[in-house]
């Protein structure tokens, strides 16, 4: 494994060594169902003249576009954003090396959600929508909605922006809508995508002890409460007929050997109004049940020099936490890359909606009675 490197594209134009030698950090956060962002900070300077050098507005124009990429070592480079310049902060100090000028950069997704409108969609399924609304916007050159939604609707109205109806698009059919960078600078991947099943191939590992630990800080919560059986019904005005409709995580694909909670311990719940206006309710609950069944927040971060692979959110990864039931498939929520001349770092948010099987503990008896052992329910992993 080779050392972590990064670059940094302006336009279509890498930038230059000069302009690496001036980034003193980027910090790229990505994270599901939000716009990323890149914040680079970079040096500035007086001239002997007094005036400021490498303003900002000089480096990069409002809406003009920068990519970040990083090799992790592995002798590829992988992009980590791709977008328009939305911000720019500059703090100035007369005293010399204290100075810097910081734009904020997010993805392609930003452009979906600028302008409000009406509009209009005719005998089209839902995934042909979302692929006609990501296509709107010239920087995204590629669109993935595979598997196609089935259901076509007479009338699907847009009111708002791009963005929002992607969004209620995405509920209602147990999906994602988000943009990707893609393989060539300034042309993006929009994604209509159900969650993954299994882990990425391409992703190592995550290992908290033994041979080949790469995990420091690791924290698990769990939330008992969130696991639910989710339920729904419709009314056919044609044959006054009642449907009804149920799911919960013992009803998908979950990671691990059991759900975080058997059914009997499963509280019911009702699919909220605005979630049950279609006549088939399948996806709204098995969305909803999808979501409740993550019970389980891994909070860890990356040991520097030990994991040959970037983390991005909407994968899932294999995590190792010893003989705990905390082992298991992950779907990454936010990971938090912060780049300097020195080192590059991984911050991440992991969920997961299974247990793994682990034996039990010999039990401890002592004369007179049994031992009691009490657990809270918040469980710290170091």
């Amino acid at each position: 494994m080779g050392a972590a490197q990064f670059r940094v594209w302006f336009g279509t134009v890498q930038a230059s060594a000069d302009d690496l030698d001036r980034i003193e950090e980027i910090e790229v956060t990505q994270e599901l169902d939000r716009f990323w962002e890149a914040r680079i900070r970079m040096t500035m300077c007086l001239d002997a003249q007094g005036r400021w050098q490498h303003r900002p507005d000089t480096q990069a124009a409002p809406f003009s576009r920068v990519r970040v990429e990083l090799d992790p070592g592995s002798g590829s480079f992988v992009p980590l954003i791709d977008g328009p310049v939305s911000r720019f902060e500059s703090r100035l100090d007369s005293q010399p090396g204290r100075s810097t000028a910081t734009f904020a950069v997010r993805d392609d997704s930003v452009l979906l959600d600028r302008e409000h409108g009406t509009e209009i969609f005719r005998d089209k399924t839902d995934s042909q929508v979302a692929e006609e609304l990501l296509r709107s916007v010239p920087a995204i050159a590629d669109v993935r909605a595979d598997p196609p939604t089935s259901a076509t609707h007479p009338i699907t109205t847009r009111r708002g922006t791009r963005l929002t109806l992607l969004a209620q698009l995405a509920h209602a059919n147990a999906r994602r809508a988000y943009v990707l960078p893609g393989t060539t600078p300034g042309q993006s991947i929009g994604c209509f995508l159900p969650d993954p099943e299994e882990a990425d191939p391409s992703l190592p590992t995550l290992k908290l002890i033994g041979d080949g630990r790469n995990l420091a800080d690791a924290t698990i919560e769990e939330d008992s409460e969130s696991p639910e059986r989710s339920q729904g019904a419709t009314l056919s005005l044609q044959n006054g007929h009642i449907t009804s409709f149920e799911s919960s995580a013992s009803d998908l694909s979950i990671s691990g050997d059991a759900p975080v909670l058997p059914d009997d311990d499963t509280p019911s719940r009702l699919l909220p109004p605005a979630d049950a206006l279609r006549e088939d309710l399948t996806d709204a609950t098995e969305r909803r049940a999808r979501d409740a069944a993550y019970a389980f927040k891994l909070t860890s971060r990356v040991v520097p020099g030990c994991y040959a692979a970037v983390l991005i959110p909407y994968r899932k990864v294999r995590v190792e936490c010893g003989s705990t039931p905390y082992s298991g498939t992950y779907l990454l929520t936010k990971v938090v890359h912060t780049i300097t001349p020195s080192v590059w770092t991984q911050h991440f948010e992991a969920r997961s909606d299974g247990r793994t099987t682990v034996p039990a503990a010999p039990v401890v008896e002592a004369p007179g009675g049994g031992l009691s052992v009490s657990f809270s329910a918040s469980v710290g992993v170091f």
